[in-house]
């Protein structure tokens, strides 16, 4: 079970690092947030990606919500595949036959959602390192200027 402490912000050190609500993290130092950091102001950057991977993304920005791929209309499934092959996806699966645009489709998403998980991990890091410097780092929600922090 976790217990939440909160904190005020109206007042805090962190009061300009404020932007509603939101889950985030926090260095707390003598009982006072002196920074915030929001999880939300992470973004993927696609363009690490393999360049097919990253035409079928820009073809169509869904691909990492809307699955399974029958959630996904034919007419962008068409874009998604014709991005990737112009952008150097093989036209021919293994066997010599034509691939699916599904099939494409689901394999831009496995590899998006790797690398927004590990570009994800980054910021995190980046994020609590810096946090660190100036405090213990906690977990936790930001909502009507209160930070909730995750205490275990």
């Amino acid at each position: 079970m976790s217990i939440e402490t909160i904190f005020q912000l109206q007042k805090s050190k962190a009061k300009d690092d404020y932007r509603g609500s939101g889950k985030a993290w926090a260095a707390i130092k003598n009982d006072e947030v002196v920074a915030l950091r929001y999880m939300g102001n992470f973004a993927l950057n696609p363009e690490e990606a393999e360049p097919w991977v990253c035409a079928a993304y820009k073809a169509y920005r869904g691909l990492l919500d809307d699955w399974p791929a029958s959630k996904i209309s034919g007419t962008y499934l068409g874009r998604i595949k014709s991005a990737a092959i112009s952008a150097g996806h093989p036209m021919l699966g293994p066997q010599g036959g034509h691939i699916k645009a599904s099939s494409i489709a689901r394999a831009a998403s496995q590899i998006l959602c790797a690398l927004e998980r590990e570009q994800f991990g980054r910021y995190r890091s980046k994020c609590r390192d810096e946090l660190s410097k100036m405090g213990t780092v906690h977990s936790g929600m930001c909502s009507c200027w209160e930070f909730y922090a995750n205490t275990n």
